[in-house]
């Protein structure tokens, strides 16, 4: 992931994990200092309104601008709310932010999370009140009926109390002062904004197997390409799909439908960055926004809102799970996982702690099935690098949704690599995410062959250990045939990697070898 030195937490949580400014080691030194400062730091912030401003146009229009400032104590300070008033007519909502810098050298700044409710409310679950988040990628933003910035929602600006949502992460000792400016303009309102979402299918496909990255973000929260742009590069990277994962908001999957055409399918879904670990909601309906301000405390929240997501059709995936960073860590464990994202971005020790977390879970007998993402969020951080490749009946949402929960995915480098997993036991054959039923103590062969991965190992890999070893030849090819009896081994999976350094270069979801019927 890349951090660039100058993110606040929003950005430093919410993205790879490839730099900062230039060392992992400043991001294990970030989140001691976090820890240190007070991680659970939740006294409320001081809020004032300083004054208020009432302006009228010669045509019949006026605005009213209201200041408010506070002070936000040091720690990862959960939410503020400041409630203002919109009364009827309003054309156009928006909001200014400062908030005084403070960086401990060489590390990070502390930042001010931006969101914004409407007069339905705010409480945590009030899908209805949420109108948009851009946590600490902006300091400035506007709503109307007609338009608004990226990470927020256009639609009427009902009359009734609002509020700007908060949430500061604060490096100074002596707290963080910060200032709001909210603007209400009253004219007659525009045209009403109409979704564009993208088409939940891509026609005239079938069985196969299709590529996709899972994990991919825009302007509509911490990236920098515009939704057009994230489109020609999932071209260029060859996938067939990729999932629209912005950081708590749901805004981007609103216009999709403008910018892709009969050959990519984009997955509505959502990072919901909590401060305790991030999950992606994916395949989730376009207009489906989901909560993040709980953690583990809060008992049955997430477990709710999972059970939400998978009500609506869509998957739950930990995110990034073993980024050793408050906020980041994942800590609400793995009974309401369906998938856990075990690569993101560029192979690293991070991945690899990950991979074991996810072995580790499967020798439990949960079947959670691995992915992996890109985590992209700018140019450097190629779409599809890596990615997940999904067996499904048809390239539809539904259809990928359903075969990545049984498992039937392997992970890859790039487009270049393909991998094929299949395992026997007398009549009967298994693929990866399959079952092979083995009778007690008849032999089970595995056969793995990987293309594109030039000087590399594979190896099989079950309850019992590490097993079976075979390399590539020059031309990336190369086959592993693995024998075995009995079930003592549970499951079967395979990875390949790259003979220097041990860079994975693909992964297999397991084979479960299960009792005949």
């Amino acid at each position: 992931m890349f951090i660039p030195r100058s993110a606040g937490w929003a950005r430093l949580s919410g993205m790879s994990l490839d730099s900062l400014g230039g060392s992992r080691r400043g991001l294990l030194r970030t989140g001691s200092l976090l820890a240190a400062a007070g991680l659970a730091a939740l006294a409320p912030a001081h809020v004032a309104n300083a004054r208020t401003r009432t302006s009228a146009g010669a045509d019949g229009s006026s605005e009213t601008v209201e200041t408010f400032s506070g002070r936000s104590p040091v720690g990862i300070h959960r939410w503020e709310y400041v409630p203002f008033d919109v009364g009827p007519g309003a054309r156009r909502i928006s909001v200014t932010a400062w908030y005084a810098e403070f960086a401990a050298p060489g590390i990070t700044s502390q930042v001010l999370d931006l969101g914004l409710f409407d007069a339905d409310g705010w409480d945590v679950g009030t899908a209805d009140g949420f109108r948009g988040w851009s946590g600490g990628a902006r300091r400035e933003f506007t709503v109307s009926a007609t338009d608004a910035t990226p990470g927020y929602l256009a639609g009427a600006l009902e009359p009734g109390t609002w509020a700007v949502a908060l949430g500061p992460v604060v490096l100074n000792p002596l707290g963080m002062r910060w200032e709001l400016t909210v603007t209400v303009e009253y004219a007659e309102p525009g045209p009403s904004f109409v979704p564009e979402p993208a088409p939940v299918r891509i026609d005239g496909t079938g069985h196969g197997w299709y590529r996709g990255d899972l994990h991919v973000h825009s302007v509509h929260s911490d990236g920098t390409r515009r939704p057009e742009e994230v489109v020609v590069a999932a071209r260029e990277s060859r996938v067939d799909f990729f999932a629209s994962t912005e950081h708590n908001t749901s805004s981007a999957n609103h216009i999709w439908g403008r910018h892709t055409g009969d050959d990519l399918l984009v997955l509505a879904g959502e990072e919901v960055t909590t401060r305790h670990g991030h999950w992606l909601a994916l395949g989730i309906p376009y207009e489906m926004w989901v909560d993040w301000r709980y953690g583990p405390v809060d008992r049955g929240a997430f477990a709710g809102f999972a059970a939400a997501v998978r009500e609506a059709g869509g998957l739950v995936a930990a995110a990034h799970p073993t980024i050793p960073v408050p906020g980041t860590a994942w800590e609400f464990g793995t009974a309401h996982l369906d998938a856990m994202e075990v690569w993101n971005g560029p192979w690293n020790a991070f991945d690899e702690a990950a991979v074991g977390l996810w072995h580790t879970t499967l020798l439990t007998g949960r079947r959670i099935t691995a992915l992996g993402n890109s985590d992209s969020h700018r140019p450097e951080q190629p779409i599809g690098r890596p990615q997940t490749v999904v067996e499904a009946a048809e390239l539809s949402v539904p259809a990928l949704v359903d075969a990545m929960r049984a498992g039937r995915a392997y992970l890859a480098e790039s487009s270049d690599v393909t991998l094929e997993v299949t395992a026997t036991s007398g009549a009967a054959s298994a693929g990866i995410g399959g079952e092979l039923p083995v009778a007690r103590g008849a032999e089970v062969t595995l056969t793995a062959t990987v293309t594109g991965a030039p000087e590399s190992t594979l190896v099989v890999h079950s309850a019992l250990g590490p097993g079976g070893k075979a390399h590539t030849s020059g031309d990336g090819t190369g086959t592993l045939t693995w024998r075995g009896r009995g079930r003592a081994a549970r499951f079967l999976r395979v990875e390949v990697r790259a003979r220097a350094w041990a860079r994975m270069v693909s992964l297999s979801n397991p084979i479960w070898l299960t009792e005949p019927h």
